[in-house]
């Protein structure tokens, strides 16, 4: 889909891509976020909340990649940065902090690199054989706002 403004450069952004973008400013709008101010290739401006990325290590003047997550019908860009220690699709070790279970329900607490809590649903487990493990391996779903949403992977339990 064609949107005014973001597709008139050399290059077309089409969600799900992913494209270089140049981190130009950190500023604070009305709505007293905070926000980079990042440069796409054809020129263009594009803000980002940095709230959801301050463990990312972002500074002014660095170029970044990031994915169109999504462009809204009134052309609006919503970017993702590349995270910078897992892959979407890639399945890694998490360490197991908890898990709880709510009837049929069980839920995974499992720690993050950055060490953030992540919950991870499940079903078809052996709980049992669960709670002797210290690392639990989990699938990349996906990335939104810099969060991880993983699926369990039940390679060996």
């Amino acid at each position: 889909m064609q949107y005014p403004g973001y597709n008139t450069g050399n290059v077309h952004l089409e969600e799900g891509e992913w494209y270089p973008f140049k981190i130009h400013n950190l500023v604070q709008l009305q709505d007293e976020a905070n926000y980079y101010v990042l440069t796409d290739i054809n020129g263009m401006k594009h803000f980002m909340p940095s709230g959801y990325y301050t463990d990312y290590g972002f500074k002014i003047g660095d170029e970044i990649i990031c994915k169109i997550d999504r462009i809204n019908c009134t052309g609006r860009i919503f970017l993702e940065p590349t995270h910078p220690f897992y892959k979407e699709g890639k399945i890694y070790p998490f360490e197991l902090e908890n898990y709880q279970i709510q009837g049929n329900n069980i839920t995974l607490f499992v720690k993050g690199l950055i060490g953030n809590s992540i919950e991870v649903p499940v079903c078809d487990i052996d709980i049992n054989k669960l709670a002797t493990k210290k690392k639990v391996s989990c699938k990349v779903q996906n990335i939104k706002k810099g969060e991880l949403i993983l699926e369990f992977y039940n390679a060996s339990t």
